[in-house]
C-alpha cells in the first residue's frame, strides 16, 4: 500500500492512499464468499446459489461494500504505519476505483497538535500552608450569626445609616425611565418594596445620604449625578431624578454567640464544640483550595512551555461550550440580559482564550499519559459513573445510556485520565509550603 502524507495548517493531514490490485482482489473475494454463504435467491437454498449468479445479482452491493471496507481498513493501516495521532477523519475524496483494479483516494484527518513535551517531573510549586487560625473560626461564627439574624421594624426614629430601608422608587433620566435610556440600568429604574442597606456606596453614590432622616411613609425627590468612574460606563456622568417612598425601616438583630445559639446550628453542641466543627470544615476547605492551587500552578508552568497549533474545529466547539457556561453563570447570578448582550464581545474573547487553554492542557496531559503509560481501568470508569449517578440522583444504567446517546463516554474517560495525570504530576512535584498570609 502506497501512502503519501501532506501536513496542512490547523492540524490537518491529508493521506493519498493507493491500494494495490492484488489486495483489492483479496478483499473482493472475501466479500463475495460472505454474500454466497448468506444470499437468499429464488430456487436456491441459502448458501447454495452458484457464485456467478450471486455475483451478478449483488454486483452493486458487493462493489459498494468493497470500496467502503477498503477505505476504512486502508485508513486505519496508514494511520498506524505512520504513527499519526488522529482525532477523527474529516472527509474522503478523489476516490478512483474499479473492481479488480487499484483503489486510490485522499483522506483528510484531524490530528493532535505536534509539540515537544517539556520536563514534567519535579515541577516547583509554592503554596501557603492550609492552617486554620482563630480568626478564621471567628469569621465562620460571624457568618453563622449573620445567617441567623432577624430583622425587626423600627418605629421610634427616622432612617439612619446602616439601617435596612424598604423603599418604592422610580428613577428617570431627562423625564424617561432610566432603563429606556440605558437598558442595563433596569434595577435603577423602578422597584417596589426594595430592600437597601444604607451605606455611602449603596445603590448609587450619594443615594443613602439623600434618604437618611426620612420617616416611614415619607416620599423624597432628588437628583443624583453618576460619577465619571462609575462601573456602568453608559451611566457615567448622567443625572438621574429619583422619587423614593420609605415603606419600612428594618434593623438587623444578630443573636449572641453562646451555647444556646450553637445548639440551634448543631443540636447538642456547645459553642466550643461548634468552633471545633467549624475548624474541621475550614481545614477541609483550605486543603481542597491548596490542592487546586498546586494543580493550577503545575498546569500554568506546563502550558507556558508549550506552543502549538490547535484544531480550529475543536476550538470553535469548545468556545461555544465555554460561552454557554459563562452566560448561564451570569444569568444565575442575576445579571440582566441587557448587560450580558452589552458585554458579548468580552465574553466571546474570554471564552475563546479559556477554550484554547483547556484544549492545549488536555493534549499535554494526554501526551504525558502516553509517555507514562497511564490508563483508565474499567473499574475506575465504573466508579466514576456511580459517583455521577449519585450526584444526578439517577440509576447508573440510565446515566450510561444517556451519555452513550450524547456520545459523551469518551469525554468522561478523558476527564478521568487527565485527573490521574494531574495526580501523577502532583506526586512528582517539588512542593514548597510557606506560612499562611497575614
Amino acid at each position: 500500500m502506497n501512502v503519501q502524507l501532506e501536513n496542512l495548517p490547523n492540524c490537518i493531514t491529508t493521506m493519498r492512499i493507493e491500494v494495490p490490485a492484488d489486495k483489492v482482489s483479496q478483499a473482493r473475494e472475501a466479500i463475495l464468499r460472505e454474500y454466497a454463504q448468506h444470499a437468499k435467491l429464488p430456487g436456491f437454498r441459502p448458501g447454495k446459489a452458484p457464485r456467478s449468479v450471486v455475483e451478478t445479482k449483488f454486483k452493486k452491493e458487493i462493489a459498494d461494500e468493497l470500496q467502503s471496507r477498503l477505505i476504512s481498513t486502508s485508513c486505519r493501516e496508514a494511520i498506524a504505519e505512520n504513527k499519526l495521532r488522529v482525532l477523527h477523519i474529516s472527509n474522503v475524496e478523489e476516490v478512483e476505483f474499479a473492481p479488480d483494479q487499484t483503489l486510490s483516494f485522499t483522506a483528510s484527518v484531524v490530528t493532535a497538535p505536534q509539540f515537544e513535551l517539556p520536563e514534567y517531573k519535579g515541577i516547583k510549586v509554592a503554596v501557603a500552608a492550609a492552617e486554620v487560625t482563630e480568626k478564621d473560626i471567628d469569621e465562620g461564627i460571624e457568618r453563622l450569626l449573620d445567617q441567623a439574624a432577624d430583622f425587626v421594624d423600627v418605629t421610634d426614629r427616622p432612617l439612619a445609616m446602616d439601617d435596612f430601608a424598604v423603599v418604592t422608587y422610580t428613577g428617570t433620566i431627562d423625564g424617561k425611565p432610566a432603563d429606556e435610556v440605558v437598558p442595563a440600568a433596569k434595577v435603577l429604574a423602578a422597584n417596589t418594596d426594595f430592600w437597601i442597606k444604607l451605606t455611602p456606596e449603596t445603590f448609587l453614590p450619594g443615594f443613602s445620604e439623600k434618604v437618611i432622616g426620612a420617616a416611614v411613609g415619607e416620599t423624597r425627590e432628588f437628583d443624583l449625578t453618576v460619577p465619571a468612574d462609575f462601573a456602568m460606563t453608559d451611566l457615567a456622568g448622567k443625572t438621574l431624578h429619583y422619587s423614593v417612598t420609605l415603606n419600612t425601616i428594618k434593623s438587623k438583630v444578630v443573636p449572641a454567640a453562646d451555647d444556646a445559639f450553637a445548639a440551634t446550628v448543631a443540636p447538642g453542641k456547645t459553642l466550643a464544640e461548634l468552633r471545633e466543627l467549624i475548624r474541621g470544615e475550614i481545614t477541609r476547605q483550605k486543603s481542597v483550595e491548596q490542592e487546586n492551587e498546586k494543580r493550577g500552578q503545575i498546569m500554568k508552568q506546563l502550558l507556558d512551555q508549550v506552543e502549538c497549533e490547535l484544531p480550529e474545529g475543536m476550538v470553535y466547539n469548545e468556545t461555544h461550550r465555554v460561552l454557554a457556561n459563562l452566560i448561564r453563570e451570569n444569568q444565575n447570578r442575576g445579571v440582566p440580559e441587557e448587560v450580558i448582550r452589552e458585554n458579548q464581545k468580552e465574553l466571546n474573547t474570554s471564552a475563546g482564550e479559556t477554550a484554547r487553554e483547556r484544549l492545549k492542557g488536555s493534549f499535554v496531559l494526554i501526551r504525558i499519559a502516553e509517555a507514562e503509560k497511564i490508563t483508565v481501568t474499567r473499574e475506575e470508569f465504573n466508579r466514576h459513573l456511580v459517583r455521577m449517578a449519585m450526584r444526578y440522583q439517577m440509576p447508573v444504567e440510565k446515566l450510561q445510556k444517556e451519555l452513550e446517546k450524547r456520545e459523551a463516554l469518551d469525554s468522561i474517560n478523558e476527564e478521568i485520565l487527565t485527573g490521574k495525570v494531574l495526580d501523577f504530576l502532583l506526586a512528582n512535584a517539588s512542593v514548597e509550603t510557606s506560612a499562611p498570609a497575614a
